[in-house]
């Protein structure tokens, strides 16, 4: 066998591996591409990449083709990296590692030069990664704070409270649809291929990136600012209902071609242009040794992740409806502004003690049932707004506090937090290295999330709910 053939085969063995060992987060990855319209651009990410590298595939034969083992380095880093993503159920952390695995192993076998020359389609396929669902909270505050100064330009009155927006003639909510991620996203996406594609000089290509991140936050403001002005204008009966979508993309339709004919006016550039080099054909071999610790890692991390969720199974209970019908001055009802928590084992909804309460029970940590996901909503987002929220200490530890208001003006303070092993937290991350921690125990990274709607928490309210619910 020549010795580029197997190169060839090597590479087609580590990639084989590569997919084995990160089947669950790619798996994880095309789910939330199928699920969500924010990330429907993703499923095309990868035939672009390797359409890249096609339309230069004559320079393929004019690479040097050295395999770098210091590549082995960044290769296992990002198999611990997907086992501790695992372990804390981020799939954020696990979609990256298997990117980062992905590149680790093409550098690895094709050496600097082949990433030298194709370093975009590479790094291209991160776009493929679903990111920026995070964004959207920010994302909405600043569409809010630009729809109300671009109104009192115009000499609307309009006043502001949370995200809804009151106009003399009607009200309007600036909800999560309304923030804009998705044609972000898309437009970084976009921007970042219309630059590597028209541009050679460093500040003109991450000039037009950086426009293509800007550009689409303003319009998105410029388009919330559109709808108000034409519901205000025509009495509510337009842009508040299916015209609202139709108007939306037209916009953001009309912005991209904008973008992209100004970006023309700069272009420095023919589609691939190729830098001369010299044809080597040189091609060094991968060390079996090297290959064989690849294998053995790839195989043994993934086992070791297998072996510490085996500890997540357990037989389901009645815990809270137990505990909280066992106490005294506790009982069920319905609180408007609870949670909207996914994938809870049980959660309750009652009066403690006179305080309007909130629980819910993860028995064990896994991908169905997530302490922290970025599918909760820890108020409700139907019926309530955010207008202030930040973290307060306690008595067991921090929590956070919301300061919501509903569409006819009522306030209501809500705190809440999560609670492992007896132990509150605020922060998303530090609940999830307490659960990762549980876990490496041999526990399954159990806990709660608890909400409680009151003007203040008060450290006996605390210390009922911490004694009732939390010490285990």
């Amino acid at each position: 066998m020549s010795t580029r053939n197997s190169l060839i085969l090597q590479f087609v063995l580590l990639l084989t591996i590569w997919l084995v060992a990160f089947w669950g987060a790619l798996t994880s990855a095309v789910n939330v591409w199928m699920s969500s319209e924010t990330y429907k651009h993703c499923f095309f990410i990868l035939p672009l990449s390797l359409y890249l590298i096609y339309e230069r595939r004559d320079e393929l034969r004019l690479v040097n083709y050295r395999p770098n083992y210091w590549l082995l380095a960044p290769l296992l880093a990002s198999l611990f990296l997907n086992m501790f993503g695992e372990l804390l159920g981020v799939n954020l952390i696990t979609h990256g590692a298997a990117y980062l695995a992905l590149i680790s192993v093409v550098w690895l076998c094709f050496g600097n030069e082949f990433v030298r020359k194709f370093w975009f389609p590479i790094l291209f396929l991160g776009f493929a990664v679903p990111f920026g669902d995070e964004l959207v909270p920010t994302l909405q505050d600043v569409t809010a704070y630009l729809t109300v100064e671009l109104v009192r330009l115009i000499g609307i009155p309009i006043y502001r409270d949370g995200l809804y927006l009151y106009v003399p003639n009607g009200t309007f909510l600036v909800a999560e649809a309304c923030a804009g991620i998705r044609f972000l996203i898309a437009a970084f996406a976009l921007g970042t291929l219309f630059a590597y594609l028209n541009y050679k000089t460093k500040w003109k290509f991450f000039g037009f990136i950086a426009l293509s991140i800007i550009v689409p936050i303003i319009a998105n403001g410029i388009r919330a600012f559109g709808i108000v002005a034409i519901g205000y204008a025509t009495d509510m009966e337009h842009a508040v209902g299916a015209d609202h979508l139709v108007y939306g993309w037209f916009f953001f339709a009309f912005v991209l071609l904008m973008l992209f004919g100004l970006g023309q006016l700069g272009r420095e550039k023919t589609l691939f242009d190729v830098e001369p080099s010299e044809p080597d054909g040189t091609v060094s071999k991968m060390s079996n040794l090297k290959l064989i610790m690849v294998v053995l890692l790839s195989i043994a991390i993934p086992f070791y992740s297998a072996v510490l969720n085996s500890y997540e199974k357990r037989e389901r209970t009645n815990y809270l409806s137990d505990t909280l019908s066992s106490l005294p001055n506790a009982y069920k009802s319905e609180n408007d502004w609870a949670p909207m928590i996914v994938g809870a084992h049980e959660s309750w909804s009652g009066i403690y003690q006179g305080v309007p309460l909130y629980v819910s029970y993860f028995q064990a940590d896994n991908d169905e049932h997530e302490l922290v996901s970025g599918l909760h909503r820890y108020f409700n987002i139907d019926l309530y707004t955010r207008k202030a929220f930040g973290i307060k200490e306690s008595e067991f530890g921090r929590v956070n506090y919301v300061d919501l208001v509903d569409v006819s003006g009522r306030d209501v303070r809500v705190f809440y937090w999560f609670s492992v092993d007896g132990q509150r937290s605020a922060r998303s991350i530090e609940t999830k290295l307490r659960q990762a921690t549980s876990k490496l125990e041999g526990r399954r990274g159990e806990g709660f999330i608890i909400a409680i709607a009151s003007d203040e928490l008060s450290e006996e309210h605390s210390r009922l709910v911490y004694d009732a619910i939390e010490k285990r």
